[in-house]
């Protein structure tokens, strides 16, 4: 039985990321309806910002307490879909608001390195894992590059079906001078068309990884048609985070006319490549209520799901990990999965796991439900158990977390 994962918000939990309401907690913190609307003011200031019926139809919702990021999102989306002379605004709200998220999620790579180095012991088990299904199947829900800094610990090749070769980027100064390159394997836009993403084939050693909602590190460039994925600094765990800081922070477009001030763009980097001519990588994130909806506006082919319908064939056993089944595009192919043949097994992996999804009590035969944490899951792989010592330090760091959690009201 070749057993692949599909990995939720709950399953990068233990390595510092926030769950939904964690992370919508962290926005309405730094995003209030007072410094919205200051900012929509300095916006207009210089010849921005949005007409004041748009924010104030905005906050009413930003403060409810029973609405998380992603339906703040799809408000906006939805608002973008009907017809008005004000849909652009909401459409450029909401890609402000996901460039929000984006930054968020970043800085916990960032802030949270320390943490990250700490944890990547209790995770080991996946390379045990990935010792047993070759290739091991991961496909993510998650924008973290988690597995990635994973896979680097223990030496395994991680493909994520951009195979059209490398390019290099130049990391410059906020002077404007390079004082480096970034490696970034590349999927053109033709390529994908033609073929799909290109995986290991069965057998081989390494894990496919297919991040489904789009991650940190991974862009468009070459006016969306193409797809670039950061490659690390260096064969390290710090070399995955270094490549997102590099890319974050040192690739740049600075204008002669306003030399500390390198150009911003919503949602997207614009850096001067090595021409000196101004590009742009569009960031990823597919985030809200209209994933791969063909009639919704996305960075990320519509065909990157069907990547997921085909290739979630090639396992017979799938470890659901820290997935709450919100995302109905998603229910939908693991149905079918599952209806296709009576030998096929869905293993739903999370703390407290007792009930079977609504739309698949009719698969309940094939279905096993498993209470475990992410990393008490994976040990069962692992080729060194932890010591005492880890597993005290592991269970210190869930209990403080969710101390943390439920003070703030959101566990």
């Amino acid at each position: 039985m070749l057993t692949g994962l599909l990995m939720g918000a709950g399953a990068s939990y233990e390595l510092g990321m926030p769950l939904v309401w964690d992370l919508t907690a962290q926005l309405r913190q730094w995003l209030t309806p007072e410094k919205l609307w200051q900012l929509n003011v300095s916006w207009r200031s210089r010849g921005g910002g949005y007409p004041d019926r748009i924010i104030a139809d905005f906050v009413p919702l930003l403060v409810r307490p029973d609405l998380h990021y992603e339906s703040l999102l799809g408000h906006l989306e939805t608002q973008y879909r009907r017809a008005s002379h004000l849909r652009q605004h909401y459409h450029s709200l909401y890609q402000w608001l996901v460039d929000i998220v984006y930054h968020i999620l970043y800085l916990r790579h960032i802030r949270g390195e320390p943490v990250i180095l700490a944890a990547m012991r209790f995770f080991d088990g996946l390379a045990g894992l990935a010792e047993q299904s070759k290739p091991l199947w991961v496909f993510s829900l998650n924008h973290d590059v988690l597995i990635e800094c994973i896979a680097v610990r223990h030496g395994i090749h991680v493909c994520s079906g951009f195979q059209d070769g490398i390019i290099e980027l130049p990391r410059r100064d906020r002077a404007g001078t390079e004082v480096g390159r970034l490696r970034a394997e590349v999927m053109t836009g033709s390529r994908f068309e033609k073929t799909g993403l290109l995986f290991l084939r069965r057998g081989s050693p390494g894990i496919n990884l297919l991040k489904i909602h789009g991650s940190l590190d991974v862009f468009a460039f070459k006016d969306g048609k193409d797809l670039l994925k950061l490659l690390p600094m260096d064969s390290s765990v710090e070399g995955v985070i270094a490549s997102l800081r590099a890319a974050n922070e040192e690739l740049l477009y600075v204008d002669s006319a306003r030399p500390n001030e390198p150009v911003k763009v919503t949602n997207e980097i614009a850096y001067a490549d090595d021409s000196g001519e101004m590009q742009f990588l569009r960031r990823s994130l597919l985030a809200g209520m209209f994933k791969f909806d063909r009639s919704a506006s996305q960075v990320l082919p519509i065909r990157l799901l069907d990547s997921f319908r085909t290739n979630v064939n090639h396992v017979t056993h799938l470890a659901c990990v820290g997935y709450g089944f919100g995302d109905i595009h998603i229910n939908q192919i693991l149905r079918g999965w599952l209806e296709f043949t009576a030998q096929r097994r869905l293993e739903i992996v999370a703390p407290g796991a007792k009930d079977i999804p609504q739309c698949l009590l009719h698969l309940a035969p094939q279905v096993m439900l498993t209470s475990s944490t992410t990393t008490d899951y994976l040990a069962q792989f692992a080729a060194t158990p932890l010591s005492e010592e880890e597993r005290i330090a592991k269970d210190s760091w869930n209990l403080l977390r969710e101390a943390q959690r439920k003070d703030k009201g959101y566990a």
